[in-house]
């Protein structure tokens, strides 16, 4: 297996996909650079550009962008993003033959169609498995469950909702996420808490020189109220040792929410004091620049043991920018999480 923190070539392809087969059928001729944005408050998790030689397509297609790596005469393919590359909006340089495409995630699909008026998942339904179902319906993306939890109550989709709205209402009211591969594989699963990603003194090799460290501690709130009809649950977070809350500050920072979303057999008073926890999971962030290592991705865990730059304990990766060229560089942001496993 190839260490990507001691040094390695690599070449770059971008193969067409057979969306009934998910399988690479052709190189995409002309291909010079590319780049992935991914950010976890995006619905769709991932877009993209690419940048070719000449114009290889006036239409849609399915691509996967790979990396050839090689390292003491070990070559290994990597996945690096699969994306629903398209012309429209793209842009030719002037005196020359370089032309840009717009990237999309797996997801957009998902994005481009609307429920029926009157759909909505019924409670006592695998609310994982449904959110799964709007998606997999739309995009010849896999996708993938790992693990259920059930709806205690109908959510009923408003007119006009997209199937990707859907998915992640399900998702959000369970506290659950999705997860796109390099292959493009979707995952639906419960958030991640083991480390996807050890920051060490043996891994400081992958690091750039600079770590920003940003406070987010006016935007976390220490009392969760929630109301469902006559009923009311407060939960208040009074932990001397956490800066946000109501001992910390003195003061209440609330947040009212009169739509809750229970799962199965969840009180509550557990649903306001599990919102209050996910709300209040990170209040600080970590943005620094690293090589690119494998099956690194939005909503994974990084554990830093690196406490003179900051990166100590676990973070939760928020945002991932992608640069290819003579390697994979990645900057990317993470939120401090006050957990510990």
């Amino acid at each position: 297996m190839i260490s990507f923190g001691d040094g390695y070539s690599c070449t770059w392809r971008i193969l067409r996909i057979d969306p009934a087969t998910w399988a690479g059928t052709e190189e995409v001729g002309g291909f010079l650079a590319a780049s992935v944005e991914r950010d976890c408050l995006s619905m769709l998790l991932e877009s993209g550009t690419a940048e070719f030689d000449g114009n290889p397509s006036d239409s849609e297609m399915w691509v996967r962008i790979e990396m050839l790596a090689e390292q003491g005469g070990l070559v290994e393919r990597h996945a690096i993003a699969t994306m629903l590359m398209s012309p429209a909006g793209s842009s030719a340089s002037v005196g020359g033959s370089k032309t840009e495409y717009e990237c999309r995630s797996v997801l957009a699909p998902a994005e481009d169609r609307v429920l029926l008026a009157g759909d909505y998942a019924p409670a006592g339904c695998d609310g994982a498995a449904y959110a799964a179902s709007l998606i997999a319906k739309c995009t010849p993306a896999p996708v993938l469950v790992e693990g259920s939890f059930t709806l205690t109550d109908h959510m009923v989709f408003a007119k006009g909702t997209t199937h990707i709205e859907a998915a992640w209402m399900l998702l959000d009211s369970a506290g659950w996420c999705a997860q796109v591969s390099g292959d493009g594989t979707i995952t639906v699963r419960q958030m991640p808490t083991s480390p996807s990603l050890v920051l060490d003194d043996a891994a400081a090799k992958l690091l750039g020189t600079e770590v920003k460290l940003e406070g987010a501690l006016a935007e976390i709130p220490n009392r969760y109220i929630a109301v469902d009809g006559e009923k009311s649950a407060i939960a208040v977070d009074d932990d001397p040792e956490n800066p946000a809350s109501l001992y910390s500050r003195g003061r209440y920072v609330d947040v009212y929410d009169d739509s809750p979303s229970r799962v199965d057999g969840e009180s509550l008073e557990a649903y306001a004091a599990r919102k209050l926890a996910e709300d209040s999971e990170s209040i600080e962030s970590r943005e620094y620049e690293r090589e690119w290592r494998p099956n690194v991705t939005c909503f994974d865990v990084v554990k830093g043991s690196l406490s003179s730059v900051g990166l100590d304990g676990y973070m939760r990766v928020t945002s991932q920018s992608i640069s290819i060229g003579a390697g994979a560089l990645v900057t990317e942001k993470a939120g401090v999480l006050r957990w510990e496993r």
